[in-house]
């Protein structure tokens, strides 16, 4: 078995082997001396952890499940999970997830959920679960790990909270300022004092590059609370793409801009976010590739879905970076071969966020050294 017992880590089921014997069937697992093996290395995790039958009975519990919620073990065991849990629909998909994981799947990952236990109140979960086969299949058992993920969630509330107030509070300032920054540029127009000028255009650079940074907080803010709004109209994905390329292609000298295929249909979708969403891969592509010197945007339509791609030649993005390469403020270390390329890591974040409120996906597909393709899908039916 690998090691597992890190209390400052999630636990990664996927990693836990265990032995498999013949399960008998009229007993409980906790009771039986062929499974008190599996009791120590529960109780040794310093995460809750459940142990169930393929029929979602409690069959054990760890101390660090009995600790942390309070619960009472005698009234849990031998007690099915759907009757133990309030009913909600997060609890719903719960329940389907561990059903289907018993007939046609080996375990899932990170099902984040809130539920408002009896003695500790309200807590956000993160739940991985890992079926482990036995040769008598009637013997199975569903390994449940539960993360209480409550403060961190807090925290990152407040946090955002934080950066939307001010957000808002520097917007009026900035505003203002940027409006005092162009009469004094139109003032000096007239005077003809070029050295005014120069330095006026500078702190007018500035002003613009901290509007947009602020924008990009906004975005995140709005993302990360709820409020992204969607204004959706029928838009013509193909044109959208056209004219975005096109503008964009007038602010680059370094790369050129191709656009290859076509959609014919409609969809329901915020052409401006869209519009966002390319610019934002536009300027990703352009970025991560200083050194080549073409970026190619394709289309494609499928029965239910388009999908749009954007293809850069740079050297690509490591593996074990790809699974955080959405993330807020991340950003990929390339070690002696870092560009110092400009930016907060917020680019790819908002573009993911604004694709899943369309209800569609966003994904990269990288080989290091080839460069990379960054797709999304939006369903050719998507409503409100």
């Amino acid at each position: 078995m690998k090691s597992i017992l890190n209390p400052t880590q999630g636990i990664s089921l996927s990693q836990l082997t265990i032995t498999r014997h013949p399960l008998p069937v009229d007993q409980p697992i906790i009771k039986t001396d062929q499974y008190s093996h599996m009791n120590a290395i529960i109780n040794a995790i310093h995460e809750p952890v459940l142990i169930l039958d393929k029929e979602l009975t409690v069959q054990s519990t760890n101390n660090a499940f009995l600790q942390k919620f309070k619960a009472n073990k005698d009234k849990m065991y031998n007690t099915n999970l759907e009757g133990l849990i309030h009913n909600s629909s997060e609890t719903k998909k719960l329940i389907r997830r561990l059903k289907r994981l018993s007939k046609t799947s080996s375990s899932f990952e990170e099902l984040e959920l809130t539920y408002p236990f009896n003695k500790v109140g309200e807590r956000t979960l993160l739940i991985n679960a890992k079926r482990i086969a036995y040769d008598d299949k009637d013997s199975d058992i569903i390994l449940l790990s539960i993360q209480d993920i409550t403060q961190r969630r807090l925290i990152e509330r407040q946090k955002d909270d934080f950066v939307g107030y001010v957000t808002h509070e520097l917007k009026t300032p900035i505003t203002s300022l940027s409006a005092f920054v162009q009469l004094l540029q139109g003032y000096h127009e007239k005077t003809g004092d070029k050295k005014s000028q120069f330095l006026l255009a500078k702190v007018a650079g500035q002003l613009e590059r901290l509007t947009k940074l602020l924008s990009s907080f906004t975005h995140v803010y709005k993302a990360q609370t709820g409020m992204l709004e969607l204004h959706r109209e029928p838009l013509d994905i193909y044109e959208l793409a056209r004219e975005t390329v096109e503008m964009f292609q007038y602010t680059t000298a370094t790369h050129m801009i191709s656009l290859d295929g076509t959609i014919a249909r409609h969809i329901s979708a915020d052409k401006e976010r869209i519009r966002q969403v390319i610019i934002n891969l536009l300027i990703n592509a352009i970025k991560y590739s200083p050194n080549a010197d073409a970026i190619v945007v394709r289309l494609h339509e499928e029965a239910k879905e388009i999908i749009v791609s954007v293809q850069d030649f740079g050297p690509g993005i490591p593996k074990e970076a790809q699974t955080r390469i959405f993330e807020r403020f991340f950003r990929v270390q390339r070690g002696s071969q870092d560009y110092a390329v400009k930016g907060l890591g917020l680019g790819l974040y908002i573009a993911l966020e604004i694709v899943k409120a369309h209800k569609g996906k966003l994904w990269v597909e990288s080989t290091e050294g080839k460069g990379s393709t960054f797709l999304f899908s939006l369903p050719i039916n998507s409503q409100k």
